[in-house]
C-alpha cells in the first residue's frame, strides 16, 4: 500500500485513548509506525495521548479507517466488480476480447472509485504469469486510489467442474470428496486451491459450496455438493474452509440458506423452495451452522423462500408479486443468519447479474434491499465492458441518494465496511507491500500445477471412486500380454484419459506393456436426435469389438435429459451407450458404465455387467508431461476410474448420496436402487 496514503488515512481515523489498556486480540504490526505514536492538541491547550493504532483490535482499526471515509467511498467499499470482456468500440458485437491485463483506462477506473473487491473469471485466467502480472496490476491500480486500500481478488474456484484457472491443478468435483468421506481429503483438496490461489495473488475464494443436494434433479448444484446427507456436508464443509485459511486465502460458503433443493438455476430463473424454518433447520441450514464461526464469508441464493419470507416485489420483467429472494430478505440475513445463528462475518451476495435478480428488480432496488438485509458485499451489480461503462457515479450516486432520503441507514452502511476492513486487516490485505510481478511469478510456478499437487489431486480421485455394480467379479480387469479394449467416451478430449491411464499402469507393472486400447468419441452432436443412425454407429463397430477383453462405456450426464430417451435433443449418450451395451453382449463381451458426472444416472445403466462413478467428467486436453506452473488444468477423475478398472486401485469410495429409481419419461421415483453409504470393493 501506498505508505503516505495510508499514513494520512490512519492519522485521520485516530481515536481517543478512552478505555483501551494495551494490546487486544486479533492485533496487527501492518500500519505504518508514524501512527503508533499519534497525538494532537484538541484546541484546548492541552495536548491528548491516543492509543497506538497497532494496539487496538482489528475491528477498532477497521472501525478508524472506515470514520474517515466519504459515504461514496464507504459504498464503494461494499462493490465487487468485474472486468471480463472490454472494447474500444462496444457497438461492434464481435470486437469484445478478454480481459487479461489491465489497459489505462481500466486502471484509472480502479483508482477512481475505491473499489472492495474484483472478481475474475476464466476469461481473465490464461496462464500463471499473465494471473499474477494482472492481479498485481489491479492491487497497483486500487493502492492508487484515494483511499489506498487493496481489493478483495475473487474467483469461483471449487475444484472439478467449476473453475476458472486454465492453469495449475484442477482438483475433484466436491461429491467425489463426499464419496472419500475422510475430512483430511477434503482439506488437502482445499489447501492445494488455496496455495495456488495464494501463489496468484487471488485472496478470496467463493468456495466451499456447503449446498446438501437433496434433489437429484437439481440442474446447477448436485455434483458441486458434498453430499445429500447435510452432516457429512457440514463436516466437509469446514474441513475445506479451514483448508482454505491454512493459505492465507478467504473462504465463502454458498449458498445460504441452501440451493440443493431446486429444480431451477437461478443463473437463467427465480427459484423458490417452499419450506418452513424448522425444515431448513434440519437441512440446508445444517452445513452453515457449522461453519458459522469460521468461515471468513457466506454468499446469498438467489432464492425464494415464501414460508420465511413473506415481503413481496412487483417484477420488472413479468409485473407480478414474487417472494424477496434469501439475498434481498432481512428474515434470512439479518433474522436467521446473524441473529439466530450468530454469524457476524462478511455476507456477500451470490452474481446480481444473474437473471434471478437482473431479470426482476431494478438494481438500485435490489442493493438497497440487499444492504437493508444485511449484507455487506454487492458482487457485480453492473457489467464494466467498455469506456462508457466506467463511470460508476451514477449507481453509487443513487446509492448515496439512498442514504440521505432515509432508504437505507448509514448505520448500516457503516456496519458493513467495518466488517469488510476487518476481513481485510486480518488477512494481512491491508498493510500489504506491492508485489514484483516478475519475482512472484517466478515463485508461482513452482506451485501452481506442481508435480506434488497433480499427484495428491489424483490420490483423492481414486478414493472417490465407487463401484456399485460388479457382476460375476467383471473387475479387476485383469489384462494379459496383448489383449486390448475398446473405450468409447462422449468428447474427444478424453481420449488422453486412456493413454494417461495406461502409462501409469504400465510403469506400475500392472499391465503387460502390450495390452492397447481402441478409443473412440461416440459423437459430439449434442443436438442429435437422429437415434437411427446412432444405431448404425454402433453396428459399425462389431468388427472392432470383437477383438476385445471389454468394453468400456463413459457417459457424462449434466441433467436428466441426457440419459432420458424421451428427450430426443439431449439422450445421445444414453442411445449410444444402450445399443453399444446390447452388441457387446450379443457377442459374449462384457460391458463396463463409467458414471462420470451426475451418479444418478447410474441406475439407468444396469445392463453394464459393472459400474462405477467417478463424479467429474472434465477433460484431459493433453496427457501431461511436466509440471512447470503452466500445465493446462486436466480432470482427474476419468482416470482414476480407468486406473480403478484395471486394478490400479481399489474402489473404496462410499455413495454420498441416495440413487433413486428413474422411469423414463417421468422422473425419479421415491424408491432407492442404491442407498448413500453403498459401495463395493474388489
Amino acid at each position: 500500500m501506498n505508505k503516505r496514503k495510508l499514513t494520512a488515512l490512519f492519522a485521520a481515523c485516530a481515536m481517543l485513548c478512552g478505555c483501551g489498556n494495551g494490546q487486544t486480540a486479533g492485533t496487527t504490526t501492518a500500519a505504518p509506525s508514524e501512527t503508533t505514536t499519534a497525538a494532537f492538541s484538541e484546541g484546548t491547550g492541552t495536548t491528548v495521548e491516543y492509543i497506538p493504532f497497532t494496539e487496538l483490535s482489528y475491528r477498532e482499526q477497521a472501525e478508524r479507517i472506515v470514520s474517515g471515509m466519504t459515504l461514496e467511498q464507504k459504498i464503494a467499499q461494499m462493490i465487487t466488480i468485474s472486468l471480463r470482456w472490454w472494447s474500444d468500440t462496444p457497438d461492434d458485437p464481435d470486437s469484445f476480447a478478454a480481459v487479461t491485463e489491465l489497459n489505462d483506462r481500466q486502471k484509472e477506473f480502479l483508482a477512481k472509485y475505491d473499489f472492495g473487491g474484483l472478481i475474475l473469471f476464466k476469461q481473465n485466467c490464461a496462464d500463471t504469469e499473465q494471473i499474477v502480472r494482472l492481479t498485481a496490476s489491479v492491487q497497483d491500480a486500487a493502492r492508487a486510489s484515494e483511499q489506498g486500500i487493496p481489493m478483495l481478488i475473487s474467483v469461483d474456484q471449487e475444484g472439478g467442474n467449476i473453475t476458472r484457472l486454465t492453469t495449475g491443478t484442477m482438483t475433484c468435483e466436491n461429491m467425489a470428496l463426499g464419496a472419500a468421506g475422510d475430512a483430511q481429503s477434503t482439506r488437502d483438496n482445499a489447501v492445494i486451491i488455496g496455495s495456488e490461489l495464494a501463489a496468484l495473488g487471488i485472496n478470496t475464494d467463493y468456495a466451499p459450496d456447503s449446498d446438501v443436494n437433496n434433489n437429484p434433479a437439481n440442474p446447477v448444484i448436485n455434483v458441486r455438493s458434498f453430499s445429500s446427507d447435510p452432516k457429512l456436508v457440514a463436516k466437509l464443509a469446514l474441513a475445506y474452509v479451514q483448508g482454505l485459511e491454512s493459505e492465507g486465502v478467504i473462504s465463502t460458503a454458498k449458498h445460504y440458506p441452501g440451493h440443493g433443493d431446486t429444480g431451477t438455476d437461478s443463473h437463467t430463473g427465480l427459484p423458490m423452495i417452499d419450506k418452513s424454518y424448522d425444515e431448513l433447520k434440519q437441512t440446508e441450514l445444517v452445513p452453515f451452522a457449522a461453519v458459522a464461526d469460521e468461515a471468513d464469508m457466506i454468499m446469498t441464493a438467489h432464492i425464494q423462500f415464501p414460508q420465511i419470507e413473506t415481503e413481496t416485489y412487483k417484477s420488472i420483467d413479468s409485473g407480478e408479486e414474487i417472494s424477496l429472494p434469501a439475498t434481498l430478505s432481512k428474515k434470512m440475513i439479518k433474522d436467521i443468519l446473524r441473529g439466530d445463528m450468530g454469524y457476524d462475518g462478511v455476507v456477500t451476495t451470490d452474481d446480481m447479474l444473474m437473471d434471478a435478480i437482473n431479470v426482476n428488480f431494478d438494481p438500485i432496488d435490489s442493493a438497497v434491499l440487499a444492504i437493508n438485509a444485511d449484507v455487506d458485499i454487492i458482487l457485480e451489480p453492473i457489467q464494466v465492458m467498455s469506456a462508457k461503462d466506467i463511470a460508476q457515479d451514477e449507481y453509487i450516486g443513487k446509492l448515496v441518494a439512498a442514504v440521505n432520503d432515509g432508504r437505507i441507514a448509514e448505520s448500516e452502511i457503516d456496519d458493513s465496511v467495518v466488517r469488510i476492513i476487518t476481513l481485510k486487516l486480518e488477512k494481512g490485505i491491508i498493510g500489504m507491500e506491492a508485489v514484483n510481478a516478475d519475482t512472484a511469478a517466478i515463485s508461482a510456478k513452482t506451485i501452481v500445477g506442481s508435480k506434488e499437487h497433480h499427484n495428491k489431486e489424483l490420490e483423492v480421485a481414486l478414493r472417490a471412486v465407487t463401484l456399485v455394480k460388479n457382476d460375476d467379479n467383471t473387475l479387476p480387469l485383469v489384462m494379459q500380454e496383448n489383449e486390448k479394449v475398446a473405450y468409447f467416451y462422449p468428447y474427444a478430449g478424453e481420449e488422453n484419459t486412456m493413454t494417461f491411464a495406461l502409462d501409469r499402469l504400465k510403469a506400475d507393472g500392472v499391465i503387460p506393456d502390450s495390452v492397447t486400447a481402441e478409443c473412440h468419441a461416440f459423437t459430439e452432436n449434442s443436438e442429435s436426435s437422429d437415434y437411427e443412425g446412432l444405431a448404425n454407429d454402433v453396428a459399425g463397430y462389431e468388427e472392432l469389438i470383437k477383438g476385445c477383453k471389454a468394453i468400456i462405456i463413459a457417459t457424462e450426464t449434466y441433467r436428466t435429459g441426457n440419459m432420458d430417451r424421451t428427450d430426443e435433443k439431449r439422450a445421445w449418450q444414453a442411445v449410444f451407450s444402450d445399443e453399444m451395451t446390447a452388441l457387446a453382449h450379443k457377442i459374449g463381451i462384457k460391458v463396463i458404465h463409467l458414471s462420470m458426472h451426475m451418479p444418478y444416472d447410474a441406475v439407468r445403466y444396469t445392463d453394464a455387467d459393472a459400474v462405477l462413478c467417478a463424479y467429474c467428467g472434465n477433460e484431459m486436453p493433453e496427457v501431461p508431461t511436466e509440471y512447470n506452473g503452466n500445465t493446462q488444468t486436466y480432470g482427474v477423475n476419468y482416470p482414476a476410474a480407468l486406473i480403478t478398472v484395471f486394478g490400479g486401485s481399489t474402489p473404496t469410495g462410499k455413495l454420498p448420496i441416495d440413487l433413486p429409481a428413474y422411469t423414463e419419461g417421468v422422473g425419479y421415483s421415491d424408491e432407492i436402487v442404491y442407498p448413500i453409504g453403498y459401495g463395493l470393493t474388489y
